[in-house]
């Protein structure tokens, strides 16, 4: 009978441990929220096949990853951990942006970039090679 009631007490005390555990695990796991965007010049007009980068800011990381392109429409959407990022988009023919985001968990967060293009009168900047 003793042996019963220790073997019983091991199985709850390993059970719990097992809680406590996953219990931590899943609260370490980052928040996850979403961010779309769309990617048009200054007269409005969709830009399709724009880089899009991100870098977490918040917490602060120097990583800068390519997530996506924009689709035919100018649009894009990313999967990423709640927190704080700069959105980088470039695209060849029109200046860099960046926008500075901050994605909440279980909200969807949406943006609209517009993209300045280059004046092609700049020295040594043919735009017959830009697509």
């Amino acid at each position: 009978m003793k042996n019963r009631r220790i073997a019983s007490c091991a199985h709850l005390v390993l059970a719990l441990g097992c809680l406590v555990n996953a219990a931590r695990s899943f609260a370490q796991q980052p928040k996850a929220g979403q961010i779309s965007g769309h990617v048009v010049d200054v007269v409005g007009a969709t830009v399709k096949g724009a880089s899009v980068f991100v870098r977490r800011n918040i917490p602060a990381e120097e990583k800068i990853a390519l997530l996506a392109h924009t689709d035919i429409n100018g649009d894009f959407k990313l999967a990423l951990p709640e927190g704080g990022y700069d959105v980088l988009v470039t695209s060849p023919g029109f200046a860099a942006r960046v926008e500075t985001v901050a994605v909440p968990a279980g909200k969807p967060m949406r943006i609209e970039l517009k993209l300045k293009a280059l004046d092609c009168s700049f020295p040594r900047m043919n735009c017959d090679t830009l697509q």
